[in-house]
């Protein structure tokens, strides 16, 4: 009985000291937060109050992280438009990456037996990276416009790494599919809220000759953005309907699902639509090739007997819009960008960040975006730079494709073609968009392929280094 008494007595002691502990951080970090209140504002007070519990949650479990990556959207519409907090929304993501480096050296001294995750796209995005690196070596008209070009369309590939070395587990997978779902979703309300209240147009989105009052653009500012997050997203979606037990979790991924299709709907954005059929159809061919064909034929008739979807698609058939396009559309600044590389060095191309993206036009050296992510690749590269590409995406294509037809356990498998088919939906969207302009669009496509590794580790382990 004494021992036992003298072991509570010592226990409550412990729990005593760890409290009080407790209570003096809380004290001192509510002082310096005070502190930062009265010296930078209330907002910036609050902003890293919230950091820091954020950086609490993830330390007691690592995956988490990646959950608040797949909270781009969010925390950088957040940082970008709360006051005292506007002075990072050019930094943060690049902060949070050195976050979670530090957060990986953490995880492999904390378990031991944690070391460095090889995937088969490793190789194929190391050399394209180096091919970049190259390329800003031999053709750097000037120096500090190369480097930022380089930056702008390799760094966020390289959350791919991160994501892959901080995510084990099909549950943490689960859990961050389910958060971007979560967020293509409240996008997909707020864009069917903005399209029922007639929302202001923030730019020149649509052509005089059509009918057009409304294109909705949630908190990402651009109604074609926003169709490519539905693209993504919402193969996505109908992978946790298909692949979840639970009843109440398969209609909420319903309603997320159906509120994201007619956010997409709302936005008008032709590309965004193709897009999201193509990736919908790839995951139903995956998924059941038997209703492939009803579908496609039930979608052909929606387009039909949709006024405000065939018209918008009819429009592109006319004469006027043809002229539109070609002296100053999508057809004119394809020729422009392909004469630009035909007028050049064709093997290296005028050089990063010089034409057809967001560092040219930062710096005045291409009046307008390229419409077409590969063909701005083709131009600012060359063929070098170019094919380093197409065969990266390929290598994409190969190992995603090769982990879903290999996958036996039906969750997995359904979540990897949920994945996969958003994926797939991006590289066609990029046809018609510069879409990696966007670094959360760039984020979200390298999550989801990082996803797709992290679920074949469940069948097949990574080799470790």
């Amino acid at each position: 009985m004494s021992k036992t008494i003298c072991g509570y007595k010592i226990k409550s002691e412990l729990v005593r000291d760890v409290k009080n502990k407790i209570n003096i951080l809380i004290v001192i970090f509510g002082l310096a937060m005070g502190a930062v209140g009265a010296k930078f504002g209330i907002s910036m007070a609050l902003g890293l109050t919230l950091f820091g519990l954020l950086g609490m949650a993830v330390l007691m479990d690592y995956e988490r992280a990646i959950i608040l990556l797949a909270l781009y959207a969010f925390i950088d519409f957040g940082v970008r438009n709360v006051a005292g907090l506007a002075r990072f929304g050019g930094i943060w993501d690049e902060l949070f990456f050195l976050v979670l480096i530090g957060l990986f050296i953490y995880k492999v001294i904390r378990y031991k037996r944690a070391s460095y995750k090889w995937t088969p796209l490793d190789l194929p995005i190391v050399f394209f990276v180096v091919i970049g690196i190259v390329l800003v070596c031999v053709n750097s008209p000037d120096l500090t416009i190369a480097i930022e070009g380089l930056r702008a369309v390799v760094q966020y590939i390289l959350w791919y790494f991160l994501v892959v070395q901080l995510v084990d587990t099909t549950k943490g997978v689960t859990y961050i599919t389910w958060t971007l779902t979560t967020i293509g979703g409240l996008m997909g309300l707020h864009g069917c809220y903005q399209y029922v209240t007639g929302a202001e147009m923030l730019g020149n989105w649509t052509d005089s000759a059509e009918s057009i009052t409304t294109r909705v653009y949630s908190i990402v500012g651009s109604p074609n953005i926003l169709g490519s997050i539905f693209v993504l997203f919402i193969p996505i979606g109908l992978a946790l309907i298909t692949s979840d037990k639970n009843i109440l979790r398969r209609i909420i991924a319903a309603g997320f699902t159906l509120a994201m299709c007619g956010g997409l709907l709302f936005t008008f954005s032709r590309g965004a639509w193709a897009a999201a059929a193509f990736g919908i159809a790839v995951y139903i061919f995956y998924k059941n090739k038997k209703i492939l064909l009803p579908i496609l034929l039930i979608g052909a008739l929606g387009v039909i007997l949709i006024p405000s979807i065939s018209s918008r698609i009819s429009y592109m058939l006319t004469d006027e819009y043809a002229i539109k396009a070609s002296t100053g559309g999508r057809t004119f600044r394809w020729n422009e960008g392909i004469n630009e590389w035909s007028e050049g060095n064709k093997a290296i191309g005028l050089g990063l960040g010089r034409f057809g993206g967001a560092v040219a036009t930062n710096h005045e050296l291409s009046p307008f975006y390229m419409d077409n992510y590969y063909l701005k690749t083709l131009v600012e590269m060359g063929y070098i730079g170019f094919i380093a590409y197409i065969l990266l995406l390929i290598c994409v294509i190969r190992w995603c494709s090769t982990a879903v037809i290999m996958e036996k356990n039906t969750q997995r498998k359904d979540l990897m073609m949920g994945l996969f088919a958003g994926v797939l939906g991006i590289l066609f969207n990029n046809a018609t968009e510069n879409i990696f302009e966007v670094p959360m669009m760039v984020t979200y496509f390298w999550i989801c392929i990082a996803l797709i590794m992290v679920l074949k580790s469940e069948r097949n382990n990574f080799v470790r280094g």
